[in-house]
């Protein structure tokens, strides 16, 4: 009903049978993934904190290896990550990053395309976790021995 009013009043109408079209006139889009959502360190420390959510790390095996947060999951290390995300509720907060967030886009987007309904990417990549004292630790990852 709302809807129908609101038809009356604006010029361009309001979307109701057709497909939402977001306005795009000089708007630069988003650098996070559709269906992922960007979070700062503070907030990703918390959820760490409190064992609500899992981290996966997309960078190369030799950067994982030198530092990466603590209890994160090396996601292209081998062909076990999706036997590793298999165990990963879809309803679970997934937390992404890379050495900057544009690393992560990608993944998040699978991720997100395979059903995960809470992916975040951390703004500002693993550089931002590590400046902001996150809990860190080194050594390869141990999901694909």
């Amino acid at each position: 009903m709302l809807g129908l009013l609101l038809n009356a009043i604006r010029a361009d109408g309001v979307a109701l049978l057709r497909p939402f079209e977001p306005e795009t006139h000089g708007a630069t889009e988003c650098s996070v993934a559709a269906g992922s959502v960007a979070i700062d360190v503070a907030d990703a420390e918390r959820l760490l904190a409190e064992n609500e959510a899992v981290f996966g790390d997309v960078r190369p095996a030799a950067e994982y290896a030198e530092g990466h947060v603590v209890d994160a999951v090396h996601l292209p290390c081998s062909a076990d990550a999706p036997d590793w995300l298999g165990n990963v509720a879809k309803y679970s907060t997934v937390i992404l990053y890379g050495e900057k967030e544009a690393d992560a886009d990608q993944v998040a987007h699978s991720l997100s395309a395979a059903g995960y309904r809470d992916v975040r990417v951390l703004r500002g990549g693993f550089a931002a976790w590590r400046d902001g004292g996150g809990l860190a630790a080194s050594g390869p990852c141990t999901v694909c021995d």
